[in-house]
């Protein structure tokens, strides 16, 4: 006897549920969000072809589990390493809609990067676009969950949100520098290019437990080198890697500890520059967390340093002898004068 088509279709529902649940991807309904720039967009389904144009968001759909899903990323996705074989779709500025097509997408992660008439383009031909651009820490947070429930993923949205909030909470338990040490982050050195405030990397600094000495100027900005001579931070954190040059070595960081120009910093002197790997303190994905905990770690070293480097002074001693013969010859002194 043949089962009847109602059983036989109850029975795919359950087969695709528990694929589903095997997969980590649970199925949306009409899903609606506004995202960074403002745009309120609805899915009808769970997006299955993915396409990333910026670092930061492959790093949060890795961080999801979801690189099984994405089809395309920029010539500049580097991480994790299991990106490097998928197709790659154009730079930042350079993105190709012929072949963000061609791989059929269902999704396209763009960011504040992505070229507007790109994001236009785009979806002028029918293609979702949805710009995740996190400003700061918190609004990494959010865009992790953000993702995560266009995607299907809430759960590991969650769990990768609350992750994150705890390491970085963690690292504000360890005690602050009785007087708070000045930190200057440099991205380029030709010229000098520093992080302001409204900038994710100040967000790493006063979460570490350190005053960005460049907290008056909003955003990324250059300045003098008698300007930056003038901040002498106790701290330099500059951006690891070659940055816009093609080597492999700390461009920033040799130019600073070899330049006599910048001899008379504090910092120098006292070998406290320190290079960040550019990508975890640039970009605004999941290993900022990393950032956070590696700033902290050197703020705290420098303090320890300085405080041990301190002189101890201790109070020279008092000699009972000589107080107690004083106080002799005072009562003498008193007795003598009542006799006269």
């Amino acid at each position: 006897m043949n089962p009847s088509p109602g059983i036989q279709n109850y029975g795919v529902v359950l087969l695709v549920m528990a694929m589903a649940l095997v997969l980590g991807i649970m199925p949306v309904t009409a899903i609606t969000v506004t995202d960074d720039a403002g745009m309120t967009l609805t899915f009808n389904a769970t997006p299955t072809r993915i396409v990333s144009l910026a670092p930061s968001n492959t790093e949060i759909l890795a961080a999801l589990g979801l690189l099984d899903r994405v089809v395309g990323v920029t010539d500049v996705c580097d991480y994790p390493l299991e990106v490097k074989n998928k197709t790659r779709i154009g730079g930042y500025s350079a993105i190709s809609i012929e072949k963000v097509a061609a791989v059929r997408p269902d999704l396209i992660v763009a960011s504040d990067l992505t070229p507007k008439e790109t994001v236009t383009r785009l979806r002028e031909i029918g293609l979702p676009v949805v710009v995740v651009a996190p400003k700061t820490i918190d609004d990494v947070i959010r865009d992790c969950r953000l993702v995560g429930e266009l995607t299907g993923t809430k759960t590991q949205a969650d769990e990768l949100a609350t992750n994150l909030s705890r390491r970085i909470a963690a690292a504000r338990l360890f005690p602050l520098p009785e007087h708070p040490l000045t930190v200057a982050h440099v991205v380029w050195h030709k010229p000098l290019y520093v992080s302001g405030n409204n900038t994710l990397q100040n967000d790493v600094i006063v979460l570490a437990g350190g005053v960005n000495v460049f907290s008056d100027r909003s955003g990324w900005s250059t300045v003098s080198l008698e300007e930056f001579l003038m901040t002498n931070p106790d701290i330099i954190i500059v951006s690891g890697g070659g940055g816009m040059d093609s080597s492999e070595k700390d461009v920033i960081l040799e130019e600073f500890m070899t330049n006599p120009q910048y001899a008379s910093l504090s910092a120098v002197k006292n070998k406290d520059v320190y290079a960040v790997d550019a990508n975890i303190i640039s970009r605004p994905g999941p290993r900022i967390a990393d950032a956070v905990e590696e700033v902290t770690r050197i703020i705290r070293t420098v303090d320890k340093e300085r405080a041990a480097s301190l002189p101890t002074t201790v109070p020279p001693a008092k000699t009972p002898g000589f107080t107690a013969i004083a106080a002799v010859l005072g009562i003498f002194a008193i007795f003598a004068m009542a006799r006269k």
